[in-house]
């Protein structure tokens, strides 16, 4: 990444869309073998004003469940009801 633009544009990114994983622009721009990458170029070297096209970024967030096995001994130090 070597245009001072698209680094520009990752650090707006990040910043916006609060983006802790470092390295996730750089997959952006890596998929579909480069193409993205170029996608973007070209969005920032050939748009004219007859041809104005927006470039937007969103995050999506999934919530993921994660089933967990407990064992609940029958102490006494313990109550038989446990809520986790």
């Amino acid at each position: 990444m070597d245009d001072f633009r698209i680094q520009w544009l990752r650090n707006c990114v990040y910043d916006s869309l609060d983006v802790q994983q470092e390295d996730a622009f750089e997959e952006l721009l890596d998929r579909d073998d480069g193409n993205v990458e170029l996608m973007i170029s070209a969005y920032f070297n050939e748009t004219t004003e007859d041809t104005q096209h927006p470039l937007m970024f969103y995050k999506l967030v999934r919530e993921q469940e994660e089933e967990v096995e407990v064992e609940c001994g029958n102490s006494a130090n313990y109550p038989l009801n446990v809520i986790l």
